[in-house]
């Protein structure tokens, strides 16, 4: 601890003590004493008065006390600590999660390597220190927040493992930077293997990173996408599977195409391709429904994208029932019924129905009315007014514009943008159900096709009319969107099957009692992330995930480097632990000078 003055000069002010001196002296020389009588003064002798001894009282002691704290607070001192601390430096860790950091790079990983050098930067903090861990993937996740405690991050950056999805980069890095900037000192280092350019930050913002690109390799196969074309209601001697694989490094390679169906051999083809080719492989003729798991017999340097999985659904006949008073949709779907074998399609008028309703069918089609039915049923044209299926109009011409892919309704199509509509009903969507299918016409888009669940029965709106159309080469895709919903409709009691790529949402209304390893659901939304390939059992539904992901199986970088930070966020002036006392030295002083006040009175009272 220091002493210091931040007002030398004011040393001066001591003089006032010697002036004090000397006003008392001079008081005490002035001073009259009254006497009786002069007889006993006459026997003391004389003495010089600068040779009387001083003798001060309490009076000048608390004056000269006073003097000394005002002209010590004038000099405004201080006491000093020494240099204060310098506040704790922080490190914000954001590593790479993704599927291409599964790649080996000599006899380890991207992901190992990655890991081995970000601990080593948290072993290298100073106690006190704080660290922050953040992983990317598909998304930006928080692993570790701000915590001087470097055994529990680095016991959780221990536990990390990479994911089965593809990486958005530039989340987790905003994430760092942001904390950094509202925290002067941190160092944001990211590990990963893609190049700086394809961060998804802009560079002038990089300039504040520690950014290491690891890994080289480009040798890896992988399966980069499945089709399985099933037609609705069709044999299994009808399905195909189509298998594209594809080399993503610079030199040949050869493997072996395998697939099996619920762990039973189907096929095997072997393949060469070509630097940078890719190759389809169409399996044809299965022997049985179930998973289908598709293998890659390599050794390359990624093996997640190696297998894929699908699946073929049973077999199952038209059993349906078609209510219409149109001719052309009644012999349409009587042709129908002629062609898919094993079926049973029974087409009535709606005067027919009406006088002795049918039932015991797997789906029911009600063009133009909405009757109560126990029976799962599609209803095409809904007149206005009904309880079922809300309509807001007519549209005289409409087109689709849009769809959701996902919806087993319209599983393997490709071409509904070309499907064009005469008038349509204008319809809303209902509370038990959702728009799959939507259409624009003069006046904005509007729901095609609605599908949900209605009393435990499956319901699906058709906006458009069977009329002649259906029989005309443009009414192809409406006969195929017809036949997809019914076969949507004749599935219900069947396994629930969902084939989802990994990292990308999907709407999926399951009911999840406890978390499930590798797949993510969110609690206030009917949505799941897979984030793991394989088969994931989730509520009452099977989930198959793969990684058909270009960008993360085309693993080849220019990696192993380094771009240290070139302006990182400052740290904060370090202050001193300085502490003036002045003011309390003036405060010792007001406090005296009452105490003097009160002595004086009493000095005169006396």
């Amino acid at each position: 601890m220091n002493l210091g003055f931040l007002n030398p000069a004011g040393a001066a002010g001591l003089a006032a003590v010697a002036a004090l001196i000397v006003l008392y002296l001079y008081d005490r020389r002035r001073r009259v004493i009254p006497v009786g009588t002069l007889f006993l003064w006459k026997q003391i002798p004389a003495s010089p008065l600068d040779r009387r001894r001083f003798r001060p009282d309490a009076l000048f002691i608390l004056q000269l006390i006073l003097l000394l704290a005002l002209v010590g607070g004038y000099l405004r001192p201080y006491l000093e600590r020494g240099a204060g601390r310098v506040p704790a430096g922080r490190l914000a860790l954001v590593l790479d999660v993704s599927a291409s950091m599964q790649a080996r790079e000599g006899g380890t990983t991207r992901f190992d390597a990655a890991r081995r050098r970000a601990r080593a930067l948290l072993d290298g903090l100073a106690a006190g220190d704080q660290a922050m861990l953040i992983t990317a993937a598909d998304r930006a996740h928080v692993v570790s927040g701000w915590t001087a405690d470097r055994a529990k991050v680095r016991e959780q950056l221990d536990a990390l493992v990479p994911l089965d999805t593809a990486t958005r980069l530039g989340a987790a890095l905003e994430l760092a930077l942001g904390e950094a900037q509202a925290r002067p000192g941190t160092r944001v280092a990211i590990f990963t293997d893609l190049p700086r350019e394809a961060s998804g930050v802009a560079v002038d913002r990089l300039a504040a990173v520690d950014y290491v690109q690891i890994g080289r390799t480009d040798d890896n196969l992988a399966i980069a996408g499945v089709v399985v074309d099933q037609p609705p209601f069709a044999s299994l001697a009808d399905v195909t599977v189509t298998v594209l694989v594809r080399n993503h490094g610079h030199t040949a390679r050869s493997t072996v195409v395998e697939a099996s169906i619920e762990g039973e051999p189907w096929m095997r083809r072997p393949l060469v391709l070509g630097a940078r080719a890719s190759v389809p492989v169409l399996l044809t003729a299965p022997r049985r429904p179930g998973v289908v798991t598709i293998r890659l017999v390599v050794d390359d340097a990624l093996a997640v994208d190696n297998r894929a999985l699908a699946w073929i659904a049973p077999a199952a006949p038209l059993d349906l029932l078609v209510v219409t008073d149109a001719r052309e949709a009644a012999a349409a779907f009587e042709a129908i019924g002629h062609a898919v074998a094993d079926s049973r399609v029974h087409v009535v008028n709606r005067a027919r129905y009406e006088e002795e309703p049918l039932a015991g069918y797997r789906a029911a089609v009600f063009d133009g009315f909405v009757p109560a039915s126990a029976m799962n049923a599609l209803y095409v044209a809904p007149p206005p007014g009904n309880a079922v299926c809300p309509t807001d109009g007519m549209a005289d011409a409409a087109a689709v514009v849009d769809w959701e892919p996902e919806h087993p309704a319209l599983s393997g199509f490709e071409g509904l943008q070309a499907l064009r509509l005469g008038p349509v009903r204008r319809l809303a969507t209902p509370a038990w159900g959702v728009s799959i299918v939507r259409a624009a016409a003069r006046g904005g888009d509007f729901p095609l096709l609605v599908a949900g669940e209605q009393r435990g029965r499956r319901v699906a709106c058709l906006a458009s009319g069977l009329g002649p159309s259906i029989e005309s080469a443009d009414g192809v895709p409406l006969v195929l969107l017809t036949l997809g919903t019914l076969r949507w409709l004749s599935d219900a009691g069947t396994p629930r099957v969902l084939t989802v790529e990994t990292g990308v949402p999907v709407a999926a209304d399951v009911a999840v009692a406890a978390p499930v390893t590798g797949v993510r659901v969110a609690a206030d939304v009917p949505v799941l992330v897979a984030e793991r390939t394989g088969p994931h059992r989730v509520g009452d539904a099977l989930v198959l995930a793969n990684l058909f992901d270009d960008r993360e199986s085309d693993i080849g970088r220019d990696g192993n480097r380094t771009w240290a930070a070139r302006m990182p966020f400052a740290s904060p002036p370090a202050t001193p632990g300085r502490h003036e006392i002045d003011w309390w030295l003036y405060a010792v002083a007001a406090a005296l000078l009452g105490v003097e006040w009160l002595v004086w009175l009493a000095t005169e009272a006396r």
